[in-house]
């Protein structure tokens, strides 16, 4: 058995009944339902009817607020009956009413399927002598008095079942008998205006609340600003710091490269005869280890942090641009240092082949 606890800023009359509802939506037995000490018991059918699965519900009672204790066979059932009943106590009446009209809808789908089936079977069994065309039919159960409506007669198998304007939500009892049990919107009042439910964990929240009490997921933007703010930050130090590691790096090579042919005083011989000269085995390795390996590589991170800095600084929850200077200055650099680097390794190619 999962057991989940959620507290609820409402009285627990709210919570009971939402509690309630929630597992009439789910199609569960009822077997235990008191107010007073604030338990139900309900019956969860598995696998065409042939699993049964009990569910235990708890509300204990604080004043103007209330506990909810749940005890289910599996994580998804506990999650769902908890998300259901946040839904009830936030938005109230309407969204209880809007899944009643949906299990009258059932029902009436229910009804036409049955009556066709017994129309089917009736006109099967006329065809053969002897045989009966009556039927056993479900029946609902008006929970004002108390009295068995059946969902369909004999005589008319195929007429509609009417939904109500104000349907109330069908409960099945322990008896199997379907209740009607009517929304009483002085319970359940839209408090959306001050509660939210916590997306993660279906919990119920005070609006404004910048963390969720249970999982503690921001609910807000002024929750993650200063997560995003450090990493905008850090993205564009990370990119300006690569930026000019990258440029310094493309240096290397016109040390090694160059300045031993502005060095040499040989006029005799021409720019690439120099040139070749000066691309000694060791200095070309040196120049792409230190300087075209480097530059390419740290070129690429600057710009690639800088794009990670511009993705968090156009988010909407952004309400201010730090570092965006620093990652536009760090995006160049990086260009820069992979243009560079990219020249230096033609520039080798060339020497070779006119050396």
């Amino acid at each position: 058995m999962i057991k989940e606890k959620r507290p609820f800023p409402v009285p627990s009359e709210v919570v009971m009944r939402s509690a309630l509802f929630a597992l009439a939506n789910l199609n569960a037995r009822l077997q235990v339902y008191n107010e007073e000490t604030g338990v139900i018991v309900a019956t969860l059918s598995r696998r065409l009817g042939l699993q049964k699965q009990e569910v235990v519900v708890k509300v204990r009672r604080f004043d103007q607020t209330s506990v909810l204790e749940v005890e289910a066979p599996d994580a998804e059932r506990t999650q769902q009956i908890l998300s259901q009943v946040s839904a009830y106590v936030t938005d109230g009446a309407g969204r209880v009413q809007a899944d009643a009209t949906i299990q009258w809808v059932d029902v009436a789908r229910q009804q036409e399927n049955r009556a066709r089936r017994k129309q089917f079977v009736n006109r099967a069994r006329s065809i053969l002598p002897g045989q009966s065309a009556e039927e056993n039919l479900p029946a609902v159960v008006d929970a004002q008095g108390g009295e068995i409506v059946p969902v369909a007669d004999d005589d008319n198998a195929a007429a509609p079942l009417p939904i109500p304007d104000n349907p109330g939500v069908l409960v099945k009892n322990y008896q199997d008998k379907v209740i009607e049990l009517k929304v009483d919107p002085a319970v359940f009042a839209d408090r959306t205006p001050y509660l939210d439910v916590c997306q993660a964990c279906s919990a119920t929240v005070m609006r404004g609340s910048k963390y969720c009490f249970a999982c503690g997921r921001p609910m807000t933007l002024e929750a993650v600003q200063p997560e995003l703010q450090n990493a905008a930050a850090k993205s564009a130090r990370a990119s300006l710091q690569a930026g000019l590691i990258a440029v310094v790096a493309t240096l290397v090579p016109f040390f090694l490269l160059i300045v031993p042919l502005l060095l040499d005083a040989d006029i005799t011989l021409s720019f690439l005869e120099k040139v070749g000269r000066s691309l000694t085995p060791v200095r070309l390795a040196l120049s792409l280890l230190l300087g075209i390996v480097p530059g390419l590589t740290f070129g690429w991170w600057a710009i690639s942090q800088s794009r990670q800095a511009a993705w968090y600084q156009n988010l909407e929850a952004m309400f201010d641009d730090p570092g965006r200077f620093r990652a536009s200055l760090g995006r160049v650099l990086g260009w820069v240092a992979v243009y560079v680097s990219v020249a230096w390794v033609l520039f080798v190619l060339v020497a070779f082949v006119f050396s």
